[in-house]
């Protein structure tokens, strides 16, 4: 729910310059950020003041690419995408994030070949990482219930593999 115009909001970090602007609301905020990217400002809020330390991509090929990123604890990213667009993505989620630094742990599952190509291609660093357990034994999470697909587990699990 928005404030009506001329409204004065207080908060702790203020999003100013989205695609839309603020709809004549005037806002105060210990934290502003100014982007005109709805995603990089996203990113800039949640990690304000410092900005993210580390971003862990993990990807699990297969017929679909299941992509997990977290950007230091917190889980900020699942998707399942053909794998022709997955290195694709996971540069864009470094450069949206925009972290101090960032891993990117590839699976070793079927299809993992193609996919060390593309992500070199982008420019990105990269780790294999065996699979042997992320699919039998994923990672323990709150969330899964609700993720309820083994696939975007794995590549929570990988994600965070060391």
């Amino acid at each position: 729910m928005l404030p009506d115009p001329g409204f004065a909001v207080k908060c702790d970090v203020v999003v100013r310059g989205v695609e839309g602007g603020l709809l004549d609301v005037n806002t105060r905020g210990s934290i502003v950020v100014d982007d005109l990217d709805a995603w990089r400002a996203l990113f800039k809020a949640l990690s304000a003041p410092s900005g993210f330390n580390e971003l862990r991509v993990g990807i699990d090929p297969g017929s679909l690419c299941s992509i997990a990123a977290y950007a230091d604890s917190i889980l900020v990213w699942v998707e399942k995408l053909d794998c022709r667009l997955a290195a694709r993505r996971v540069k864009w989620l470094v450069d949206v994030v925009n972290p101090k630094r960032y891993s990117v742990n590839l699976g070793s599952g079927p299809g993992y070949e193609r996919l060390v190509e593309s992500i070199l291609g982008e420019g990105l660093e990269l780790r294999i990482v065996p699979e042997e357990a992320t699919t039998s034994k994923p990672i323990l999470s709150k969330l899964e219930e609700e993720i309820g697909d083994e696939d975007i587990l794995a590549a929570m699990t990988i994600a965070l593999a060391h």
